[in-house]
């Protein structure tokens, strides 16, 4: 019984720039999807580890753009008034 499951592979890292700013940074592949300052290595920590959970909860298959979808346009009585005509502008006659 081999199934194979696609799930998505988050890394989360604690970073620090060169001014010494401490960030909590997720990755997905390549791309980075969120980065918060953080004020100490022990709080980076914690927030990585959230980060990551959370982005595993609410994308397990991962990152992936939505599919385009095509517009269908009704028409109704409303598109087929006249382009000066206002609503209820024969009311206040």
């Amino acid at each position: 019984m081999s199934e194979s499951t696609s799930t998505a592979t988050y890394v989360g890292q604690v970073e620090r720039d060169p001014e010494g700013i401490l960030w909590a940074v997720l990755y997905y592949r390549d791309q980075v999807i969120e980065r918060e300052q953080v004020r100490s290595q022990r709080r980076a920590k914690r927030r990585v580890t959230t980060m990551v959970l959370a982005a595993a909860d609410a994308f397990p298959d991962g990152l992936q753009r939505p599919s385009r979808s095509v517009l269908r346009r009704v028409q109704d009585d409303r598109t087929l008034t006249p382009a000066g005509r206002r609503r209820g502008a024969d009311r206040a006659a």
